[in-house]
């Protein structure tokens, strides 16, 4: 379930033929969501910053550190301060499913809402090689306002926007800090 609803997070990364959701969020933004699910492991917060002119996401309010999501290199790297430790993670497997996805997922826009009175357009989500499914709302430009599903093994998560700040994000957030030791997880 955590994959779908990470896949919800990043689900304006994607690029399908129209009409879909913006590739990208147009400009750089951080927000906070609420989230709940039935998997313990599921943070109850999440604050997500995007870098528009990188291509890259930083997620805070994971277990052990941040993620650092590089769309353009299909890279997932989780930081964890207190051991000043970067793991790489392999790209199209395990938890990087949730934050480079591919094109076997599909969008259908089911209707429009409004949270934290921004627009937004519902789409329900599907993806065949994770069985997932869900339905997100996001803006004309690119911002997820909320998110939720169910995972192959049955769990749920869902996430709302509770705060949402279109700002310049500092471009230093979104690699990893110098001093830090990078350790690759094989394939």
């Amino acid at each position: 379930m955590k994959t779908l609803l990470l896949a919800a997070l990043l689900a304006p990364q994607l690029a399908f033929a129209a009409p879909s959701p913006r590739y990208l969020p147009q400009h750089d933004a951080m927000i906070t969501y609420r989230s709940t699910g039935s998997d313990p492991r599921v943070p109850s917060s999440l604050s997500v910053r995007y870098s528009a002119d990188l291509g890259r996401i930083r997620i805070e309010g994971v277990p052990l550190g941040y993620l650092l999501v590089d769309q353009p290199q299909e890279r997932v790297e989780l930081v964890m301060p207190q051991t000043r430790l970067v793991i790489q993670l392999p790209p199209g497997g395990g938890i990087t499913d949730g934050f480079i996805l591919g094109p076997g997922l599909s969008f259908t826009a089911a209707g429009n809402d409004r949270v934290l009175g921004r627009s937004c357009t519902l789409y329900d989500v599907t993806t065949a090689r994770n069985r997932a499914q869900g339905r997100v709302c996001l803006t004309p430009d690119g911002l997820l306002l909320r998110g939720e599903g169910r995972g192959r093994d049955g769990r749920t998560a869902s996430i709302e926007a509770v705060s949402v700040a279109v700002a310049a994000q500092p471009v230093g957030l979104f690699s990893p800090p110098d001093g830090y030791r990078i350790m690759a997880l094989p394939q």
